[in-house]
């Protein structure tokens, strides 16, 4: 590669780790790339289809599953997870090209992917590495744009020189927010430390929002061969299988959904105020957008259940631009059983923007949320005679609470009675087990 086009020298006081990542269509050789870098054949030892993270005083490798799969589940959520794991930059970029996949084609159309998911820049820090002693003449063409090398002892040497010559290659944040890559490298971090379990995995041929019975957890360091030879560096830190969609969170998520300007976010509030939680969204009369991004708070306590109340911004409106890394948040907390969806929608105010509603925030959740959903009408004081009157005078209204079971309720974001969130849980489909000490004696701070 031409030294024009690299980065500046970016000097960096010892001790330094540099973070090295691995993308590639073998997990074999991705692997053997990664114990000779570490130079200890204790770590990848396994087979993982998930993100495995292996560091040592020099290097932190992250050796990412198979990026290039084109029938990936999830593949926002995985540029997400490793833009967190690899957060604030890489050092150096590995693409492991081996012999059965090495055509022109496929290598063109990874070296691709990897710069519209992460940015053209990225081809400043990426390395195409050969198995050792491989001569493969199909990629010949990409000596002119990249550098190649093999597999040799001498990898942990050139990486400490490759990557001690650049500055760390920083996201552009194009596609997935920065705020988004740092609240889940908060998430992964709880998951490497305390072993806390977040989301499920959507397997071939299941839901796609159901939780996995299996769970994988950070591996304990293996015991040291006594007969092996002591290690050039310190022993390798282990952290396996931290992938989000293997992992299950129990808490119960009540996810706001709606168009802007229909009161979500006074109407998280209200949840928020009856669990006596003190934490509430920010919330104010306004036709412009209030809520840009995902939000979370948690209640400790309502109705003696930890619950998640789930802010979100309005999917549907073309002109805020939201990101496919925010819909991959919200789908996180979309899980069947697990949660109970708010369609948010304000009394008086039925527009024709909300005729289809319903469909369109299942074809962009690509999930039938309708079977966890209750319509909630927001200015419930503005109402005049029956509540069932009025949905029935409204076509395009009664055929979304029809779709929805007839689950609907009202709403009056002013009123600091808690009965009204008392009523709405009772309305939450298989309620008496995910509230297990709901009493309306106690009302919701229970």
């Amino acid at each position: 590669m031409d030294s024009n086009k690299l980065p500046p020298r970016n000097k960096l006081p010892p001790p330094y780790q540099h973070t090295v990542a691995l993308f590639g269509k073998s997990i074999e050789f991705r692997n053997f790339i990664g114990k000779k870098i570490l130079n200890d054949d204790r770590v990848f030892v396994q087979m993982s289809k998930t993100f495995v993270v292996e560091t040592n005083d020099s290097f932190k490798i992250i050796n990412t599953p198979d990026f290039f799969d084109e029938e990936c589940l999830y593949p926002d959520q995985m540029a997400i997870d490793f833009m967190a794991l690899s957060h604030p930059g890489l050092g150096l970029v590995i693409l492991a090209i081996e012999s059965e996949n090495s055509q022109e084609e496929e290598v063109d159309a990874q070296i691709r992917k990897l710069k519209d998911t992460f940015g053209e820049q990225i081809t400043t820090h990426l390395v195409i590495m050969l198995p050792e002693n491989s001569s493969l003449e199909s990629i010949y063409h990409l000596k002119q744009s990249f550098n190649i090398w093999c597999a040799n002892p001498n990898l942990p040497s050139e990486c400490k020189k490759w990557c001690s010559e650049r500055q760390r290659f920083r996201y552009n944040f194009k596609n997935y927010s920065e705020d988004v890559v740092i609240r889940r490298k908060t998430d992964l971090e709880k998951i490497r430390y305390d072993g806390i379990p977040l989301y499920p995995l959507k397997r071939a041929g299941s839901n796609p929002m159901t939780p996995s019975t299996s769970q994988q957890t950070r591996a304990e360091p293996e015991e040291p061969d006594a007969s092996a030879p002591p290690a050039q560096e310190a022993a390798p830190e282990h952290y396996n299988g931290i992938s989000a969609w293997e992992q299950q969170d129990n808490m119960f998520n009540i996810v706001m959904l709606g168009l802007t300007g229909t009161g979500k976010s006074a109407s998280a509030n209200t949840i928020l105020a009856a669990g006596n939680s003190k934490k509430h969204f920010l919330s104010k009369s306004s036709s412009l957008p209030v809520t840009t991004q995902c939000e979370e708070k948690i209640v400790k306590r309502l109705c003696g259940t930890q619950v998640r109340v789930v802010d979100t911004p309005d999917f549907l409106n073309d002109q805020l631009n939201i990101s496919q890394g925010q819909v991959e948040e919200c789908k996180r907390y979309c899980q069947p059983g697990r949660c109970v969806v708010l369609l948010v929608l304000q009394l008086s105010r039925f527009t024709d923007g909300e005729i289809g509603i319903l469909e369109k925030l299942e074809k962009k959740l690509d999930w039938k949320i309708r079977e966890s959903t209750i319509v909630l009408l927001t200015h419930k004081e503005d109402l005049e005679g029956g509540l069932d009157e009025y949905i029935n005078a409204h076509d395009g209204l009664k055929s979304i609470v029809d779709m929805c079971g007839k689950r609907v309720h009202l709403f009056n974001n002013t009123s600091h009675d808690t009965k009204q969130v008392t009523e709405l849980i009772k309305k939450i489909p298989n309620y008496e087990n995910i509230f297990p000490k709901f009493t309306e004696k106690q009302c919701c701070v229970c």
